[in-house]
């Protein structure tokens, strides 16, 4: 926008994205991490997927996200 400086539209999306509800308090805290600090918490949370997801084979006998085709009688 003509006068509007850089930090003045950053600011304005900021604001827009907090009266949304996204969560600005969690973004500023990854922003102070480092690259490294960040691909360590990613690796945590993918581990953590993929074993709440062996638990749901586990538990249901087959993988949740892909249940076997249900059978149905004839008609």
């Amino acid at each position: 926008m003509m006068g509007e400086s850089k930090s003045d539209s950053s600011n304005d999306a900021w604001r827009a994205a907090e009266q949304s509800g996204e969560d600005m308090g969690q973004l500023a805290y990854l922003l102070t991490l480092t690259p490294a600090e960040r691909l360590i918490r990613h690796e945590r949370a993918r581990l953590a997927v993929a074993a709440f997801r062996e638990a749901g084979r586990k538990f249901y006998g087959f993988d949740p996200a892909h249940p076997p085709a249900i059978q149905r009688s004839g008609s």
